[in-house]
């Protein structure tokens, strides 16, 4: 049987960098992506190539374009960013930077002749090229949506919006609250057929060291565990977190541990707030952890926050829905249409949803309305577990959908 070729062209992701910089497959985050690329990989009815283009300074790691043999991808293409200060004097330096990767990429499909071309969102304009010209088959991978795709979507008109309306023979889309029932259709074109998909959830597998060390710290049955995991900027709520724990503990002094997991570039603000409130025993800035300590933090928490702008149902929301932990998230922006499928898929009863328009305060009530109730966390907990039996499936078969779109 002719093997079906795949040519996959994808952002070189930040956590797939530290690998790819030495030549090895170490996937951090992404597991939307990396899940798919490891089981198209693994079939051996399909021939895949594998293209990775580097969307912003690494360190110099990517400078220049490298083409090599890795296990389990198979061949893979690193296509480079180069710093040209000249250039970006004269804003041209990211324009020629996407024609680069453009002629790269008609070359190797020249080389290759793929059957079926799949592009994730950052090399889009590379994808419309591809798709308008008939090509091959062309699938959009859109990881979610963000502002400036809202911003296209209600203006129509220009190069970019000309990239999105192409006839892509499918837009596969994640489902993460950030408006798709309604920017998607306003920015693709009206006749290409979507999938819009919740990301699949596996069981959470706690690190039985990190488990016990938590434990010592924070013993099971002591003071009430809060838990943020997200990266420490702006969008994620990690500012409102904070300060809406100190809001809690103005009113309950020691009345709950909170602990942030996370890297990011506001990590020494939070750490300046809170010294300057005297809540280092009680707020605690734990960094970015290993997947399994993730899930053993998860374990111990009595309340899980989320508080993320532009949607609430991204992979760390689901895994603590799937765990079944009580938990606060925003609720909608009916005005920029954010978590309106949060509230169509998420039942009231699953989930305590906070206003946005005083998150901080909203946020401290809502923290001590549950801490005076436990019982309030045991029944978040019960139907948010039995919500998460019904509503997510694993990855396994969620990638097996994605796979069955490419490879028909």
């Amino acid at each position: 049987m002719t093997k079906q070729r795949v040519m996959i062209v994808s952002r070189l992701f930040t956590g797939l960098a530290d690998g790819l910089a030495g030549g090895v497959w170490q996937p951090k985050g992404v597991p939307a992506a990396y899940k798919l690329f490891e089981a198209l990989a693994a079939d051996p009815e399909v021939e895949l190539l594998t293209v990775f283009a580097a969307k912003e300074a690494s360190e110099g790691r990517f400078s220049k374009a490298r083409r090599f043999t890795m296990s389990p991808l198979g061949q893979v293409v690193i296509l480079p960013w180069a710093a040209r200060p000249w250039l970006a004097r004269l804003r041209l330096d990211g324009k020629l930077r996407e024609i680069s990767h453009l002629l790269r990429c008609l070359w190797l499909w020249a080389r290759f002749r793929p059957d079926v071309a799949y592009f994730t969102n950052a090399t889009f304009p590379v994808a419309a090229v591809f798709a308008r010209l008939g090509l091959c088959r062309v699938i959009l991978r859109l990881l979610g949506l963000h502002p400036d795709q809202w911003k296209y979507a209600a203006r129509p008109g220009g190069m970019i919006h000309w990239c999105y309306r192409s006839p892509f023979d499918r837009v596969i889309c994640t489902l993460d609250g950030s408006g798709i029932d309604y920017y998607l259709p306003k920015l693709i074109a009206p006749d290409v057929p979507r999938s819009v998909w919740l990301n699949g959830v596996d069981p959470l597998e706690a690190d039985d060291h990190a488990f016990g060390r938590i434990l010592d710290a924070y013993p099971a049955g002591g003071t009430p565990l809060v838990l943020f995991v997200g990266r420490l900027e702006w969008n994620k709520g990690c500012r409102e977190f904070v300060a809406g724990i100190l809001q809690a503990l103005k009113d309950r002094p020691d009345g709950c541990q909170a602990v942030l997991l996370g890297e990011g570039g506001l990590r020494d603000e939070l750490e300046g707030k809170i010294a300057e409130a005297g809540a280092e025993k009680n707020i605690h800035l734990v960094g970015g952890v290993s997947h399994g300590e993730v899930a053993a933090w998860m374990r111990r928490a009595d309340i899980y926050v989320s508080l993320n702008w532009f949607g609430n149902l991204s992979n760390a929301n689901l895994e603590a829905l799937s765990a079944g932990k009580c938990m606060v998230i925003l609720g909608e922006d009916a005005e920029r249409h954010i978590d309106v499928e949060t509230t169509r898929l998420i039942p009231q009863d699953a989930v305590l949803r906070i206003g946005r328009e005083d998150v901080v305060g909203n946020l401290g009530r809502a923290l001590n309305s549950l801490l005076l109730s436990p019982q309030s966390i045991a029944d978040f907990e019960m139907a948010a577990s039995a919500l998460g039996g019904s509503l997510l499936e694993s990855w396994e078969k969620r990638i097996a959908r994605e796979k069955e779109v490419i490879c028909p």
